[in-house]
Parts: C-alpha cells; sequence; structure tokens
C-alpha cells in the first residue's frame, strides 16, 4: 500500500529537518546519507522516492535553515510580536543561540562550507545573505540628512 502525497510530504520535511540540523552541528560532509535517514526512521533506498541527489537535500536543509527573521517578519504582519533592530540582535547574540548550533545561524555553521557546495545551494545562501542584509537595513532608524547635530554653523 501506498504512502498518500500529505504522508509522503510529511515524511519530506522530516527529513529536511532532520538535515538541517545535522548539518549545522556537524557540517555538511559531518554527516552522511545513512545516518540521516537512520534519524528519520526510514531507509538509505527511501531517500531517491524524496531526493534526486544529495546535493538537492543540502540545498533544501540550507534552505530550510534560513529563512528565520523572515518568518518573523511574516508573523508581525499577521499581527505576531513586532520585529525591531535591537530584538534580532539580542536574540542571535544570546547563549541559547551560540550553544545550540543545530537550531543557530546556519551562516556561521556553514560559511565554510557552502562557499565549496553545489550551485544551487551557494545561490540560495547569497539570495539570503541579501534578504538578511536588506532587512537589517530596512529596521535601522532613519538618519538625518545632515552629518552631525542640528546645529547651526555660526
Amino acid at each position: 500500500m501506498g504512502h498518500s502525497r500529505a504522508e509522503k510530504a510529511k515524511t519530506h520535511k522530516r527529513i529536511v529537518s532532520i538535515a538541517s540540523k545535522k548539518y549545522r552541528e556537524k557540517g555538511l560532509a559531518g554527516v552522511g546519507i545513512a545516518a540521516l535517514m537512520k534519524e528519520a526512521g526510514l531507509t538509505v533506498g527511501g531517500f531517491y522516492k524524496h531526493f534526486d541527489s544529495r546535493d538537492d537535500l543540502v540545498a533544501e536543509a540550507v534552505s530550510s535553515a534560513f529563512g528565520g527573521w523572515k518568518r518573523r517578519v511574516d508573523a508581525a504582519a499577521s499581527g505576531g510580536p513586532s520585529v525591531s533592530l535591537a530584538r534580532l540582535i539580542d536574540d542571535y547574540l544570546n547563549a541559547t543561540h551560540r550553544d545550540d548550533p543545530g537550531t543557530g545561524c546556519a551562516f556561521s555553521a556553514l560559511a565554510p562550507e557552502i562557499a565549496r557546495s553545489g550551485k544551487r545551494t551557494r545561490a540560495l545562501t547569497t539570495e539570503q545573505a541579501r534578504n538578511d542584509i536588506q532587512l537589517i537595513a530596512s529596521l535601522f532608524p532613519a538618519r538625518r540628512r545632515s552629518c552631525g547635530s542640528d546645529r547651526t554653523r555660526s
């Protein structure tokens, strides 16, 4: 008996989630497909029902690891807690975030390996970095047009 599309999608998402966490903890080369699939309760053969290649999984897992800030902005737009630069910085620079790389920053955990990864993963990372920089820039308070103070020169 086959699995429904919904069950397959749920399993696919679970594999990506496990891979995203493990890659941040151990690096892209630090965990193999067999270990990931075992943790997901599946066989290596089942991997190919979800992904064409390891590079496809890496791209999805890295992409999944990114986007936390965007999810916060989207939640704020839907009536959730507001997003501020100070809040993002406080959340990023705390002991919990630092001490749990599996749920932490994918950039800091994986940057050297991403540079040597597949083209799709590098492109996703570049786009995410661009989006995060734009988000941070949008949260800075408006700057005065003049450099300095409001004093007039005598």
